[in-house]
């Protein structure tokens, strides 16, 4: 899999950092769900393109910056990329 170089970037969808981002970090990936939940636990800031959308309505977006932040100081036994 190739990676695509991402520069500057300060908010990216689940997908979009499952692609580009999450692989220099961690591999095999985990599910979206559990990935949601690490960063629901750590707090991790995220978006909506329309903040007034109660429910739907929306790409949610997660601050790319705290993301690489939270899998550098942490370390994950056994799923760590190379």
């Amino acid at each position: 899999m190739e990676n695509k170089p991402i520069q500057n970037v300060r908010l990216a969808t689940m997908g979009e950092l499952r692609e580009n981002i999450l692989p220099n970090f961690i591999a095999p990936l985990p599910s979206v769900d559990t990935l949601r939940a690490w960063f629901d636990e750590a707090k991790i800031p995220r978006m909506k393109s329309n903040p007034s959308a109660r429910r739907g309505g929306g790409k949610v977006y997660f601050s790319v910056a705290a993301v690489e932040k939270f899998f550098r100081s942490r370390q994950l036994t056994g799923r760590l990329g190379q």
